[in-house]
């Protein structure tokens, strides 16, 4: 039982982790509501969460080696509350829906690191991998209704899709009651000083920071496809925000299928689940690009669905299986940081590299995905990434962290 309410206290803050999104469906009623922006300033806020998430992830695998995740976890849900609802009634101005957005992706660093954190304490092996999947197969549950949702609400007045948020007071609640109250341990068994966060990164395995920049690669170009989802509908003559949100919602259930059969998938793939990853995104995203309707767009938003949920359940699982326990925290945000990273530059270098908004931009990241799933199946990526998990029995010392439930 008391497993039980860990993991649904984890696995809550999942139903957040692409909430940002939701606003990105509404993107075509915006720029008609505010013709004098540029389309590049308005897509951003579906992409400034990733600066905020950017500006607090170091510091949040700082704090989690002093403060309890829990608290963590609960600023962040109350971060990406203020940020959703506030635009409800504050909504005059791009610029005001921008600082929103900051203020969203400040609360989405804190839950986006310290998830994987609280897993990789509580669930070891296999469960913890299948838990991972199981919570990409949840952020597609939560980004599937709140994208629908979001867009029904927002059909006739944009601005109501923001209603959503109200979601984020239900799973502060359940965060509160089913999470235990963490600490760690202020020494190792051996008695000697914990080590810093300066110490976890000097030590830090090189294939941590490889798995980390994969999670750069793929926040930058999957960060194009919502982006430019909403102004493709447009320019094939589709639907406005509805349809645009239909399609994201009905994408999704490619992710909540393959989420929650992750385990299995890895067994059958092995190494090569983020290869395969990465191939089965860039068929998505040609497939998107070449769709004659809003069917065979939906195919490939499914597709897209399945590579995230194989992408970003292995690229964590990874980082915390090649990191030593007491490095976990600091590799977490590591991972974060260059996830937020790769979505806040995302439109600005498809803008400096002149790739035009729509079907350019959704083209050239279905190429640029297809040439990274080639590397890692050359470069045999997987394999030697697993080759460099973590082995406790080569350790002297061994950190002993401490849990415990608050009453």
């Amino acid at each position: 039982m008391k497993n039980a309410k860990i993991k649904l206290g984890i696995l809550s803050m999942s139903l957040l982790t692409m909430s940002a999104l939701v606003i990105t469906s509404a993107f075509g009623a915006i720029m008609e509501t505010f013709p004098e922006e540029p389309v590049s300033k308005i897509q951003m806020i579906g992409t400034v969460p990733s600066l905020g998430a950017l500006l607090i992830t170091l510091v949040v695998g700082v704090l989690a080696m002093k403060v309890p995740k829990k608290a963590l976890a609960l600023l962040g849900i109350a971060g990406v509350g203020l940020g959703g609802l506030l635009p409800i009634v504050f909504h005059s101005s791009v610029n005001v829906l921008l600082v929103c957005a900051l203020l969203m992706g400040l609360g989405l660093g804190f839950i986006n690191t310290v998830s994987p954190m609280l897993l990789s304490m509580y669930f070891e092996g296999e469960e913890r991998a299948s838990l991972m999947g199981a919570g990409t197969a949840i952020n597609s549950l939560g980004s599937m209704v709140m994208m629908l949702v979001g867009g029904m609400l927002g059909a006739k007045v944009w601005s109501n899709t923001y209603y959503v948020f109200l979601i984020t007071i239900l799973i502060f609640f359940v965060v509160m009651l089913c999470l235990p109250l963490d600490k760690v341990a202020p020494v190792q068994q051996t008695g000697k000083p914990k080590q810093s966060a300066s110490e976890a990164i000097r030590e830090m395995n090189k294939y941590v920071y490889l798995v980390a920049f994969l999670a750069f690669v793929i926040s930058f170009l999957y960060t194009i496809f919502p982006s430019n989802l909403s102004i493709l509908v447009a320019s094939k003559n589709f639907g406005g925000t509805a349809i645009t949100g239909l399609v994201n919602a009905l994408g999704t259930v490619g992710g909540l299928i393959a989420g929650f059969t992750i385990s299995k998938i890895n067994r059958v793939l092995k190494d090569k689940s983020l290869a395969i990853g990465f191939v089965l995104m860039a068929c998505s995203f040609l497939l998107v690009w070449y769709a004659p309707n809003v069917a065979v767009m939906v195919v490939g938003a499914a597709l897209s669905g399945v590579a995230m949920a194989m992408i970003f359940s292995t690229i964590p699982f990874y980082v915390s299986i090649i990191s030593k326990p007491f490095q976990i925290a600091v590799a977490m945000s590591i991972f974060q940081f260059l996830n937020s990273l790769g979505g806040i530059v995302s439109p600005i270098l498809l803008a400096q590299f002149g790739i035009e908004s729509g079907a350019n931009a959704i083209l050239f990241g279905g190429v640029c995905c297809l040439v990274v799933g080639g590397v890692l199946f050359v470069t045999n990526f997987g394999k030697k990434a697993l080759a460099n998990r973590y082995d406790a029995s080569q350790e002297t010392v061994a950190v002993a962290p401490e849990t415990e439930v608050a009453n």
